[in-house]
């Protein structure tokens, strides 16, 4: 249960996240993260909490169950469909909180060629970015806290 926790939350997150840059990119706003950014999720926001999940001592339930047969794979079928739906969800959220926070720094402009007119459009864009960034951080540490159990 220890990996199948690990799993999913590490699989919602980095969903969410190409759903976000998949996002910007096709409609036109500027990609939400810059390569330093990502790292920083990678290596300090996504794995400390999936490892804190994987070692994570199993239900108190665990022994009342049947073993899981070997053919059963790791990632079960509801749990795709969860982690696709709680990376849409992270996403929806995310994406809303950068928009706004775009029409707030960057004068009312959303859209890349628009906010490549501003003058110092770079800090603009970066404060913009920033508040993205914070939002899923803590986002993701909310995400990490409710995948702690799959039925809770």
């Amino acid at each position: 249960a220890g990996i199948q926790k690990f799993v999913a939350f590490i699989m919602s997150v980095h969903i969410a996240e190409v759903m976000q840059i998949f996002f910007c990119i096709v409609t036109g706003i500027p990609v939400m993260r810059t390569p330093l950014q990502i790292l920083f999720l990678i290596l300090v926001t996504d794995l400390p909490p999936s490892i804190a999940l994987g070692m994570e001592p199993g239900e108190k339930t665990i022994l009342k169950e049947r073993p899981r047969p070997k053919e059963e794979p790791v990632v079960l079928g509801w749990m795709w469909l969860s982690m696709v739906m709680n990376g849409a969800v992270l996403s929806a959220v995310i994406i809303g909180v950068y928009i706004v926070s775009l029409m707030h720094y960057c004068d009312g402009k959303v859209f890349q060629a628009d906010i490549d007119k501003l003058d110092d459009f770079d800090s603009k864009l970066m404060d913009a970015r920033t508040v993205a960034f914070i939002s899923l951080v803590w986002s993701e540490n909310i995400r990490s806290y409710t995948s702690r159990s799959f039925d809770k």
